[in-house]
């Protein structure tokens, strides 16, 4: 779990800048320390997937995030709502928020919620320094983590370690485990 930190940490403080420059305008220590978590929480998804080998698990990841992003933007475009800040009309949903909660939902699914708890607290970090900053209200920030829940629980499955199988019929389920000695 501290190796998982620790490469999460060096990712998110590594591009923090670069994402910052890309996003272009001032920003306040709050929205520096929500995007630097927005990136932490997917790079602790990805450590975590590269840690298990679960090379499936890190493209499900991507695949999901995507997924989430893309459905976000679309309707960002259709400029529902003025952010709270007057800046745009590009309010509803949070982007942040469904790309960081793709993340801690991934980690649930795939691995279970012991292991998805950093990656929420995250998510809500995230989102709370989009509303404190203005960019965002409540709602925008439910929709972007609701959007990420339907991309990430249709597109993840959960993980089963190398060796084990899993069968169901209509009268029974049956869980194999195999090794090699």
């Amino acid at each position: 779990m501290k190796k998982i930190f620790f490469i999460s940490s060096i990712i998110a403080f590594t591009t923090q800048p670069q994402i910052a420059a890309a996003i272009g305008g001032p920003f306040s220590s709050w929205n520096k320390a929500g995007d630097m978590m927005l990136v932490m929480a997917p790079a602790y998804a990805l450590g975590l997937s590269i840690m298990a080998e679960d090379y499936q698990g890190s493209l499900q990841l991507a695949e999901s995030v995507i997924a989430g992003q893309i459905a976000s933007e679309g309707l960002k475009s259709l400029k529902l709502e003025e952010r709270p800040n007057g800046s745009d009309k590009k309010s509803f949903p949070s982007g942040h928020a469904a790309g960081a909660f793709s993340a801690a939902m991934f980690v649930h699914k795939r691995y279970g919620l012991r292991y998805a708890i950093t990656p929420y607290v995250m998510s809500l970090f995230t989102s709370y320094t989009r509303v404190h900053t203005r960019a965002h209200y409540w709602h925008d920030v439910a929709a972007g983590a609701t959007i990420s829940a339907i991309f990430t629980w249709v597109l993840v499955d959960k993980y089963l370690p190398k060796g084990t199988s899993v069968s169901v019929d209509p009268d029974s389920v049956h869980v194999g485990f195999n090794t090699t000695f």
